[in-house]
């Protein structure tokens, strides 16, 4: 079995209220596992890893979805996409990132 974690990073959101949806998918490198996100100061994957520009900042979900970011109905095993939806506080949040993963295994079959 290969596992592999597909990821993205976008910038926002910064202004105040404001939210950023991001969307990462498994491609040709399987079937969805499992997914995760995060509202951060950007470096997630490396070890200069922040917490959030601003003390509001935060993330409302991450789930399973199709390309456009849409989640799936209840019980569908075929999604292939992850998505996350993060939100400012009521102030800005300047250097404010959105970051999504995506679990995927292919059994070889």
């Amino acid at each position: 079995m290969t596992v592999k974690v597909h990821y993205s990073e976008v910038s926002g959101p910064t202004s105040a209220t404001a939210g950023q949806t991001v969307t990462v998918g498994c491609g040709t490198d399987g079937k969805l596992v499992s997914g995760g996100a995060a509202i951060s100061g950007g470096g997630v994957t490396t070890t200069d890893f922040t917490g959030p520009g601003s003390g509001g900042d935060h993330l409302n979900g991450s789930f399973p979805s199709d390309n456009s970011g849409n989640p799936v109905s209840d019980g569908t095993t075929s999604a292939a996409y992850w998505t996350a939806y993060t939100h400012t506080g009521g102030a800005g949040s300047a250097n404010t990132y959105s970051d999504v993963w995506a679990l995927c295994a292919n059994d070889g079959a």
